[in-house]
């Protein structure tokens, strides 16, 4: 590594001692010809470019081929003059620069005569005439005027064709928590794979496990960004570190001239829908939200230092409509439909006999039968618990930004932001049941961004930046510190982890007890220093820089700290009879006779991490009409290492666990030195008002959030990971060597034993960076009245992406015996997964034409791959380890028609408007009217369908996705629809979806692998609207006015269905599963005010 980096700074210090880059990071420039009334080019033409908020000036020349530049601009609005001795001035008073954008604005120069104006249409910035980058600017405007469901501006990432909202990132009726915000899949990609720029430093959220939180470290107020872009294909040479979308967004600055708003945004109750699913009682489920805050920005220096300044405060309380499904009462009495055996005599207990006086039962198993009776569960074999389950969110954060210019040649920027949040999700049992509950949340975001800039000469500038970012986020469980009348020896007494019941999964049950993965904490550091240079030469923009990356975290993610229990043996099953159902399940639990008990030990890993980037880009005016984009990037990632080198690593070789000490290699594995990533575009003007754009490239990603699962300082002998499979008993022999519920977890089940515990290994052998082939090709046309239409072919093609699965997982081909038999789950991290995503993504934009701003973005594609995000997916990880073709088919990401429209629209009625354009009360009743919208048409979430088969045919212990738990996938019964939806037959708390006649489980004692595809299935269409209806009013003050808004998200109510539950089991009475149990959220109506000045 050492070597590379020497390597690296030589290429910098050349290249920064010959060539000059142009710096864009968040910036824009102004560029053009200077021509005179022949055609002919005029050089030395003096262009300044004058800020018309902060009087800030630029001065350029146009050089021999009449060409110019004026780089490192901010996002806003610029008065451009050109002149030249011997001609008229020309002035251009109004030219927008956009984030990252190369705005050309073209000037004819006539010989002597008066100065003229003109302008640039709206239609003219559209059209991407100098750039082969694919994406979509989202202004300030729509930021402030479009109805955003969560008041967050990453909500309008979907604005872009080729984006789809991650489920994870939509509020439902069945999520309490918090949603994902900021989440994303581009272009079939994973969520992870996106970039998040702010001020052009990284702004990517980087705790292993997100923690549910947001994808971005600082998330402002849309009040406080000026202006986002979101590059989907084909950035670039600038940017890397992941190969989804660049999401880069620039904070809004202060100007000359003093400006402020104050606001609060109120949603309750009482104004909300109920929605299709009807809370127990019949009462209306608790919204309340209160949104509120404000900024103020201002000069203190005119013309040099400005200041900006703001504050948001969020206060949310909510009760939602949760099911679960309970064992019957009957079942809870030890009363089962069919016989079952006492597992530890061999006793047969006939159909309708109690079991529970038999000697044998669990008294703690007991005891929870009991309080689970007393939540009253219906006589309905699914979905028969329904409650309002309550959580709670509190938020606030700040920023406040520094600009100061004094001179042309130089300036500089500080931005600080701070955010505080705390939420939480109350159990939906109550304690001590608890119900899986993510307890308490907390996260502390802070940063901090240096910029400088300096205009070394006319067509020479460096910009330099420098961010520090940092977070704590961790998740408490309610049940710690809580004492449920009994306890399972073994279990830790640190009071920082023990208290309530441990996490118990019952198949074809919701999970009891404590949330698994709970208490768990990241606290990722981020160090981002940054250079970029620019040369301008004849047709050439030259760029380049370097950038370094260097990530502390501390890392407690080994669980479950507070133990867990499976029963999923079927172990009290009799003889006769032919396949296990719920009742044998519910009999195991009461016996105790637990089919895999897991266990970990407290650990906090320190790991580090460094990553060195440099790139090359040149954008090329071959000709008026030709541009090429031209670059390569060049990245390496160090493998995250531990401060103490408390890092270990599997050996198939020898066996054994070979600590980073041991191996001379602090990553105990080889680090990737080939990511070479290349970049090519062009930009071809057919026409004034036709351009063909085109582009290929070549994107790393070098981070995939896999919570433990690739952490290789989570492993013995630091953190022990320990799962025990018992093996089922021959019927009627008991086996001395059984462990029993109640006897808790032996001694001895924290020390190290191969054989039971779960270790991490990454294959160095198939370890490499995932990288996507990007391509694209486009044809842009401005419509007569000035719309723009893009309509484009757009694919990529990923490669060694990250997958998780059991390395040493049973083989039912070989009587299920393990290829390592000294040795229990191994959980392998391995890059061999794949991608292919194909799609048409067309666009219709304009821009304030009649009042209008419009932006319709529809894409129909299709995604595939064999292997999802590791905490993102349904199905991560194979079902069959020595099969992973068998996982190729539909990616989770896959929603093939994905249509939406946004539209923000002055009504012409009013002063200064087309109709009735006069003041006083009309103008006061009648003008400044705003009427905005959202509307969002898309095909149903892909949806998997898996099942449990009994114990002594499942190859695999491990039970969480995050250490490459594998599903089982029964069969496809042919010629049968596998979607059926009646909302007629509705319970009232859930909805049959999954055709149960379209499923059969593979015969028991039988391979367990079924024939069905991966994410076999689509959920209910998508399809709603968000309304937004805003009123301006004049104050007394001239400067000072009110806004009030209302906005009504879904505002027809729409009834979008979640996906169904695909775990499906044999119940009493035949096959279960496969309900919708929950809705996206029905219509929030929210009411708004703002004091502008």
């Amino acid at each position: 590594m050492r070597t590379i980096a020497r390597f690296l700074f030589a290429v910098y210090v050349c290249l920064a001692c010959t060539l000059i880059s142009h710096a864009q990071y968040e910036n824009g420039s102004i560029l053009g010809t200077v021509r005179d009334a022949s055609g002919a080019v005029i050089p030395n033409a003096t262009v300044t470019v004058t800020n018309t908020a902060t009087g800030v000036v630029s001065t350029r020349t146009s050089n021999d081929t009449g060409d110019y530049e004026v780089p490192a601009l901010r996002v806003g609005t610029y008065k451009v003059e050109v002149t030249r001795e011997g001609f008229s001035s020309t002035t251009v008073p109004s030219v927008s620069v956009s984030i990252a954008a190369r705005q050309r604005v073209d000037v004819t120069l006539n010989v002597g005569g008066a100065s003229q104006v003109i302008e640039v249409t709206a239609a003219a910035a559209l059209l991407e005439t100098d750039t082969s980058q694919r994406g979509q600017i989202v202004t300030n405007y729509q930021t402030a005027a479009l109805p955003l469901v969560s008041r967050n501006y990453s909500d309008l990432i979907g604005l872009s064709t080729g984006v789809r909202a991650a489920a994870n990132s939509l509020s439902s009726t069945s999520n309490t928590g918090l949603v994902r915000e900021g989440s994303f899949n581009v272009n079939g990609q994973r969520s992870i794979f996106n970039n998040f720029l702010l001020d052009g430093m990284d702004n990517n959220a980087y705790g292993e496990s997100n923690q549910g939180f947001s994808n971005q470290i600082i998330q402002p107020p849309p009040d406080s960004i000026a202006q986002f872009q979101v590059v989907t294909n084909n950035e670039t040479a600038e940017y890397g570190r992941a190969s989804g979308a660049v999401i880069n967004a620039a904070f809004a600055q202060g100007a000359n001239q003093f400006h402020g708003r104050a606001y609060e945004f109120v949603r309750n109750t009482v104004l909300n829908a109920t929605g299709f699913f009807r809370p127990p009682g019949g009462q209306k489920p608790q919204f309340n939200r209160n949104q509120f805050g404000g900024n103020f920005s201002g000069p203190i220096m005119k013309d040099k230092l400005f200041f900006f300044l703001d504050y948001e405060g969020f206060r949310q309380a909510r009760k939602q409509v949760a099911s679960a499904t309970l064992p019957q009462i009957s079942q809870l009495n030890g009363v089962f439909s069919r016989p079952v055996d006492n597992p530890y005599t061999g006793k047969i207990y006939p159909a309708g006999t109690s079991i529970l006086n038999d000697a044998n039962i669990s008294p703690a198993a007991k005891t929870i039968a009991g309080l689970i009776k007393g939540l009253n569960p219906g006589t309905a074999t699914s979905n028969n618990f329904t409650t309002l389950q309550r959580s709670q969110n509190f938020s606030d954060k700040g920023d406040l930004r520094l600009d100061f210019t004094p001179n042309q040649k130089n300036s500089f920027f500080l931005r600080v932001s701070d955010l505080k949040q705390n939420a939480t999700d109350f159990p939906i049992f109550g304690l001590p049941l608890d119900g899986n509950s993510n307890g308490k949340q907390r996260i502390l975001d802070q940063q901090v961004a240096v910029g400088y800039t300096r205009v070394i000469a006319a067509n020479q500038l460096l910009d330099a930046r420098l961010g520090l970012s940092r977070t704590k986020a961790g998740k408490y469980s309610l049940s710690i510190g809580t004492n449920p009348g009994f306890t399972f020896p073994g279990l830790p007494s640190d009071p920082l982890v023990a208290g309530g019941i441990p996490s118990i999964t019952i198949t074809g049950f919701t999970a009891l007890g404590r949330q698994a993965t709970n208490p768990q904490f990241q606290n990722p550091a981020l160090l981002d220093p940054k250079v970029n240079y620019s040369w301008g030469v004849g047709k050439h923009s030259l760029k380049f820089g370097y950038e370094y990356q260097k990530i502390w975290m501390a890392v407690q993610d080994t669980n479950p700290l507070y133990g867990g229990f499976t029963y999923a043996g079927a172990y009290s099953r009799d003889s006769t009879t032919a396949a296990a159902n719920s009742d044998n399940y519910v009999a195991d639990f009461l016996w105790g006779a637990t089919s895999i008990y897991t266990l970990s030990s407290y650990f906090v890993a320190h790991l580090r991490n460094q990553s060195h980037f440099a790139y090359v880009q040149d954008d090329w005016k071959v000709s008026p009409k030709l541009t090429l984009n031209i670059g390569v990037r060049y990245e390496y990632t160090t493998p995250y290492y531990e401060q103490k080198n408390q890092q270990a690593n599997f050996d198939p070789a020898t066996l054994s666990m070979v600590t980073a000490a041991q191996s001379g290699n602090r990553y105990a594995m080889q680090p990737d030195k080939n990511d070479f990533a290349p970049r090519f575009g062009f930009s071809y003007a057919l026409s004034t008002n036709t351009v063909l754009r085109g582009g290929y490239g070549v994107s790393f990603s070098h981070y995939d959030r896999a919570g433990s699962g690739n952490i290789l300082a989570i492993n013995p002998p630091n953190a022990l990971f320990v799962t025990v499979s018992q093996a089922p008993r021959p019927s009627g022999v008991p086996n001395a060597n059984y462990v029993k519920m109640d006897q808790g977890f032996p001694t001895s089940t924290l020390n190290f034993n191969p054989i039971t515990a779960n270790v991490a290994y990454i294959d160095s052998n198939r370890y490499r960076d995932s990288y996507v082939h990007n391509y694209y090709v486009d044809v842009q046309h401005v419509l007569p009245h000035g719309a723009l239409v893009d309509v484009a072919y757009v694919g990529n093609h990923g490669l060694k992406l990250l997958q998780l699965a059991n390395y040493n997982q049973k083989n039912p081909n070989l009587n299920y015996a393990r290829p390592i038999p000294s040795w229990g789950d191994i959980t392998i991290a391995m890059h061999t997964a794949y991608s292919h995503y194909d799609s048409l993504q067309a666009r219709y934009e304009q821009h304030l034409i009649g009042g209008l701003t419009l932006l319709n973005s529809f894409t129909w594609s299709h995604a595939l791959d064999n292997a999802g995000a590791s905490l993102e997916a349904n199905t991560p990880s194979p079902q069959d380890y020595y099969n992973l073709r068998g996982d190729y088919g539909q990616s989770e990401y896959n929603q093939p028609l994905y249509n939406i429209t946004s539209l923000v629209y002055e009504l012409p009625f009013g002063k200064g408007r087309h109709w009735m354009n006069t003041g006083g009360v009309l103008n006061e009743v009648l003008g400044q009217w705003q009427v905005s919208a959202i509307n969002t048409a898309a095909s149903g979430f892909p949806y998997q369908i898996n099942y449990t088969p009994a114990a002594a045919t499942q190859v695999s212990g491990i039970a969480a996705s995050y250490r490459g738990a594998n599903l089982y996938r029964p069969n496809r019964v042919g010629g049968v629809p596998l979607n059926v939806l009646d909302k007629s037959k509705s319970t009232g708390t859930a909805l049959q979806y999954i055709n149960l006649a379209a499923v059969s489980l593979p015969t028991a004692g039988g391979n367990p692998f079924g024939n069905m595809a991966r994410d076999p299935g689509r959920g209910p269409t998508f399809n709603t609207l968000n309304l937004a209806i805003n009123k301006r009013f004049q104050t007394p003050f001239e400067s000072v006015k009110i806004e009030f808004r209302g906005e009504m998200y879904n505002a027809f109510n729409h009834t979008n269905f979640t996906t169904p539950g695909g775990g499906i089991s044999a119940g009493t009475s035949g096959l279960t599963g496969g309900t919708i149990t929950s809705t996206f959220d029905p219509r929030i109506v929210q009411f708004g005010a703002k004091v502008l000045f």
